[in-house]
């Protein structure tokens, strides 16, 4: 299913060190330049980020179980709608200011709080899905008003509607092919009502891809949602 697919991006570095004006005295004359300072900004502001730490190249012991149970896990891939997520070589990593010295194992999930600009390392036996949801609800928690969990519930819901009317498009479909080989009025009647029925199915798919943006148009907390 397209909606539990993780879009990876390939990065080298997440972080930087902000940069600051300072004034020097000069004779006569003071002049402005700017120089490196000790706080860190992010590339993506303030959106939380999901950092999966591998080389895929060399191999990683545990990969294939990260690929196919962790990040398969419906509420794992759902909720990384809410975060920037990346993945990023073990090298690189390490020449992050951020991420420098987090964690050491492969493969390895480091999650970026924007906010309190914090990482949260999970290798090894931490590497579970239940263990990554948790992690991930608390890193949105300081980010978004709304709840990561009540979010990814409820686009479960819109799931379950989305593959019955599916399901009912599907029938609707081999009715109208039947029915368009066959003469007669009836069979004109029939087709009639039929594509009536898929339009009203396609104008309920349209209208819960809708309701699935509008659930994942997150709110940062230092922002108000206009009316």
């Amino acid at each position: 299913m397209a909606e539990l697919n993780i879009h990876w991006q390939t990065v080298e570095k997440i972080s930087s060190k902000a940069s600051k004006d300072v004034v020097v005295t000069g004779e006569g004359s003071d002049t402005t330049k700017k120089v490196e300072s000790d706080t860190l900004t992010l590339k993506w502001g303030t959106k939380p980020v999901v950092v999966y730490v591998c080389d895929e190249a060399a191999g990683c012991e545990g990969f294939d179980k990260l690929e196919e149970v962790v990040l398969k896990d419906e509420k794992v891939a759902l909720g990384m709608k809410g975060f920037k997520t990346v993945k990023m070589h073990p090298d690189h990593a390490e020449l992050d200011p951020l991420l420098a010295g987090k964690g050491k194992e492969l493969p390895r999930m480091l999650l970026v709080d924007p906010v309190k600009m914090k990482v949260k390392v999970l290798e090894k036996g931490k590497l579970k899905a239940s263990t990554l949801y948790s992690a991930m609800k608390q890193v949105s928690g300081t980010v978004y008003k709304e709840k990561l969990d009540k979010v990814v519930k409820t686009h479960l819901k819109l799931l379950t509607e989305q593959d019955q009317l599916a399901n009912a498009k599907k029938v609707l479909d081999g009715k109208a092919s039947r029915l368009a080989s066959e003469d007669g009025k009836k069979a004109e009647k029939d087709l009639a009502e039929v594509k009536k029925d898929r339009a009203e199915v396609d104008a309920k798919l349209a209208e819960l891809k809708k309701q699935v943006k509008a659930l994942w148009t997150l709110t940062p907390k230092s922002e108000k949602k206009t009316a």
